[in-house]
Order: structure tokens, then sequence, then C-alpha cells
């Protein structure tokens, strides 16, 4: 004897099983697609890139202990690399003389500063110096430095003592 078969039942199952299958298909094809590769993450999500250095320093917030360095060369000497966030500000030394003994300076104005095809920036600061005034290029990357601030004073070193 067979039993009475019930079309509605089975059909509603089968139904159930086919909604089921591609409930868990589209949530298997959606993991696929916004997991990717690695490679795929790290492009879509790239890591938050270091917040970029001011164009300028605060100079109302100037302290002797917070003053830069800057390490002057001749226009010819060769600089051993650029301006750094933890050392010293490197320029070289484009019109007038420094004073013998010259200690510090104020940064009177900054132009020319679009960077190069390397990204370093060789701006064109005047100093003032007792009653001198320079004229100094001074090379950074201003994305990590920020350029020699108007109204900033800077303690001076020359490019031989900073060697030696």
């Amino acid at each position: 004897m067979s039993r009475p078969t019930n079309h509605t039942t089975r059909s509603r199952g089968r139904a159930m099983l086919a909604v089921g299958f591609l409930i868990g298909a589209t949530l298997l094809l959606a993991l696929v697609l916004t997991r990717g590769s690695g490679a795929t993450l790290q492009a879509a999500y790239p890591p938050a890139a270091p917040a970029p250095a001011p164009h300028f320093v605060d100079v109302s917030r100037q302290t002797d202990a917070s003053m830069r360095t800057l390490v002057i060369g001749s226009a010819t000497d060769q600089l051993p690399g650029t301006s750094n966030a933890e050392g010293f500000l490197m320029a070289n030394l484009r019109t007038g003389m420094l004073p013998d003994g010259a200690a510090t300076a104020l940064v009177l104005s900054d132009a020319n500063c679009d960077p190069d095809k390397d990204g370093v920036s060789h701006c064109l600061n005047q100093l003032q110096i007792g009653t001198s005034v320079v004229t100094v290029q001074h090379h950074h990357q201003m994305h990590l430095v920020p350029c020699l601030t108007p109204g900033e004073t800077v303690k001076l070193m020359p490019l031989a003592a900073y060697q030696g």
C-alpha cells in the first residue's frame, strides 16, 4: 500500500530548498566579491597616511628650546642631505655673508616652495642676522618638514661646525 502523496508539501519543501540555496549562493558570492585578495583589500583600503607637516611652524609658541637649527653651507657646498623632522635644517647661502659668530637669525620671507621631481622643495628665505640680511635656499620635503616661517627665529650653524 502506498501512502497518499501531498504534492503541496513536497513543492513547498523544494521551493524552500531552492530559496535557501539561492540565499547561500548569494551570500557566498557577496563574501568573495567584498573580500577579494589581500592586494585588493590593500588597494581598496590603504593604511592611513601620516598627517602632513604644516607649511609653517607656529611662531606664537616658539621658545628657546623649540628653536630649530639651520645648517648653512656656501653656495657650492654639498650638503649631507635634506632637512628632516628629527635633525637639522639644511640650506645653502645664496646672497650675502654670514657675520662672524652669528648664532641666530630672524626669518623674513619664504618663496619658491614648489617641489622638484623628487618631491624636494628648495625654498628661498631671507634671514635677518643683526643688521645684515642674507638669502638661503632651504632644501626639504614639505610634507615632512615645515618651511622656514616668516617671524621664526632659528639657531645658525655653519656647515663646517656641523661636520666637525
